[in-house]
């Protein structure tokens, strides 16, 4: 049973318990025989009214126990307390009558197939039971944070009272991630782990959210996360965990061999390719180990003739003389294209304020497909003023001609101002 249902299923039955009191009370009187119309002493109808008035309460206060309980919203329990309320209003003013109608089998069978046809097509248009879960209402606008937390609270009180539900308690971590409250996360976390035992996902978001409350991985989290490769040695993010843990302590070799790891097993071709070389270079350079030059990925097709690698690399730097030009969150784009122009091969993204700075194309996913490679390319890169990468007046651009496709060293400068 997923946890979406887990949840609904108390509110469901007590929907149904209720519908299915409101039928017993209806249907009965409507099944028996008789007149038309009857009179009724004024006393006789008084205590029907006292009886009404009994069964209105009863229903008030299991109305009050189900919002109480956290299986109403607060919306829903306001309209129908206020039409308890409104039925009870009625029925005080029903003792003064003494005319009835008689019962009718019709009316019977319309009660008892339109009520709960109603009931549901009533909650279809006004109530909302994806709105129990704190994952499918944190980015509604209609709750405020203070609403979502009452809310998050209402759920903690009731799994205080259900230490066994892991649906809830797993409901309830990711309830706290969505608040940014990592050590109530953290905790309920631990609660579910308490129960299972060999879930390697529970364990990495485990690991995740204590980082978060420790603001390191070393330490609480990385333990957690080695659990979870004891259980799954090739989990990519509890080995991302593992890595980061050891690039914080300065292992830099062993951060490394865990996101090489990881590299391994991305598809060829997949955008994180790039950023995962990168944070592996980065490791290994602070190492003292040589970079890798390309992702360790299962090896590509045999290219088609003519269509070469595409592994340009190099340094991107500004030049001097413009440093005065460009903001810190300056877009910067790097273009490889064929040595005839047209469309970009490839693209990489940074910002002004990381130059100077390492490139490299090996890896990055191709704009423009299977097309080939040409024998000779060409290199530019552009601080977009405008964020536009199609570029405009006042952008600064440097270009380099001629370049084979998997030239290493390239030396790239910034060095005009786009008229």
């Amino acid at each position: 049973m997923s946890a979406e249902l887990s949840t609904l299923l108390p509110f469901i039955v007590g929907a149904a318990v209720l519908v299915g009191v409101a039928l017993l009370l209806l249907l009965p009187p409507l099944f028996r025989s008789g007149r038309k119309q009857a009179a009724v002493p004024a006393d006789a109808d008084a205590g029907q009214a006292e009886t009404a008035l009994v069964v209105l309460r009863e229903q008030l206060a299991d109305l009050e126990a189900e919002h109480a309980a956290g299986r109403m919203d607060e919306a829903t329990y306001r309209r129908s307390r206020d039409e308890l309320e409104r039925r009870a209003l009625d029925e005080g003013e029903a003792g003064a009558s003494t005319l009835v109608a008689a019962p009718s089998r019709y009316w019977a069978v319309v009660v008892a197939i339109g009520v709960p046809v109603m009931a549901a097509a009533v909650y279809l248009i006004l109530g909302n039971p994806a709105g129990l879960d704190p994952r499918q209402i944190a980015g509604e606008q209609q709750f405020d944070p203070q609403q979502i937390a009452g809310m998050v609270n209402t759920l903690a009180e009731r799994m205080e009272k259900e230490p066994d539900n892991v649906e809830g308690w797993s409901m309830l971590a990711r309830s706290y991630v969505v608040l940014e409250d990592y050590a109530k996360a953290a905790a309920a976390y631990a609660h579910v782990a308490e129960r299972v035992k060999d879930d390697p996902d529970l364990l990495a978001d485990w690991a995740d959210v204590v980082a978060a409350r420790d603001r390191s991985v070393a330490g609480e989290a990385e333990q957690i996360a080695k659990r979870a490769l004891e259980l799954d040695p090739g989990h990519p993010k509890s080995r991302l965990l593992a890595g980061t843990a050891s690039y914080q302590r300065g292992d830099y070799a062993g951060a490394s061999a865990h996101w090489e790891r990881i590299l391994a097993t991305v598809p060829p071709g997949d955008p994180v390719i790039a950023s995962l070389l990168e944070g592996i270079n980065d490791a290994r350079a602070k190492g003292g180990l040589p970079p890798l030059s390309a992702p360790a990925a299962p090896a590509a097709p045999a290219a088609a003739a003519g269509q070469g690698e595409l592994s340009l690399s190099g340094r991107l730097a500004l030049a001097p003389a413009l440093a005065d030009k460009v903001k810190a969150d300056d877009v910067v784009f790097v273009f490889v294209r064929g040595e005839a122009g047209g469309a970009p091969l490839a693209a990489l993204r940074f910002t002004a304020g990381e130059l100077p700075r390492d490139f490299s194309f090996s890896g990055v996913p191709r704009m423009a497909g299977d097309s080939p490679v040409p024998p000779k390319v060409t290199l530019a890169a552009r601080v977009a003023k405008s964020g536009n990468p199609s570029g405009g007046p006042g952008d600064l651009e440097g270009r380099m001609a001629g370049l084979a496709p998997d030239t290493t060293g390239v030396a790239l400068v910034i060095d005009q101002m786009r008229e």
